[in-house]
């Protein structure tokens, strides 16, 4: 039997056990093998990129047999996507935390503390950015070619976009950003620059501190929709 034919004779029993586990194992060895397959993913995608990674590396990475792979992915890119998915949603573009009793009584925030709101995101997405760039890096790669997480890219971008709309237009509401900007593509240019500078800078190793980047782009966000400078 040739690789390929015993690859998918072992991804068609591997397909018939994830239909009877579910997206998520009920036990808790099932969970912790699934766990070391998306670590041992990790490691050989950020080690030899998407397309030179192979099953068989993933398996040995997590100290699996091959076969138990199958079980949980139903490919590479399966495997992929899930291990994006699960970065993205508990990093990235995780909830907001619900504002402080203080900022969050629906009274409008004074010019200095909307500043530190968006320094606060800005610090956060660099933080966050820093600590999974070669695998976001990669997302950005494979999205290009991959239709699944193209789509999933793009619905990713319209909730960060949704997020700063809807802050935007609550300034505009109490009076502290322009009126006449449309909130929704102020959102998306700001976005942009934000991720653009940040793939420049941490994925292609063009030199900034951190703390100049933080300040810049708080700069730039800020005035850019009409808020006044601090006092």
């Amino acid at each position: 039997m040739t690789e390929r034919v015993a690859g998918e004779a072992r991804s068609g029993v591997g397909s018939r056990r994830r239909a009877s586990i579910g997206a998520t194992p009920s036990t808790a060895r099932g969970r912790r093998t699934r766990a070391l397959l998306l670590q041992g993913a990790r490691t050989v995608f950020e080690r030899d990129g998407f397309l030179d990674a192979r099953v068989a590396d993933i398996a040995a990475a997590a100290g699996t047999g091959h076969g138990s792979f199958y079980t949980y992915f139903d490919s590479k890119a399966d495997a992929f996507r899930t291990l994006v998915n699960e970065v993205m949603e508990t990093g990235l573009y995780a909830p907001a935390r619900p504002p402080s009793p203080r900022s969050g009584d629906g009274r409008a925030p004074t010019v200095t503390e909307a500043w530190r709101r968006i320094e606060q995101g800005n610090r956060r997405y660099l933080e966050l950015f820093r600590r999974d760039s070669r695998l976001l890096a990669l997302f950005e790669q494979v999205a290009s070619f991959d239709e699944e997480l193209r789509r999933y890219r793009l619905e990713l971008r319209e909730r960060s976009v949704a997020r700063a709309a809807a802050g935007i237009a609550r300034l505009q509401e109490w009076g502290l950003a322009d009126a006449d900007l449309d909130p929704v593509l102020a959102s998306h240019a700001l976005n942009s620059m934000v991720t653009q500078y940040i793939y420049y800078w941490l994925v292609l190793g063009q030199e900034h501190t951190e703390a100049d980047s933080v300040r810049t782009l708080t700069h730039l966000w800020a005035r850019s929709i009409g808020l006044p400078p601090p006092p």
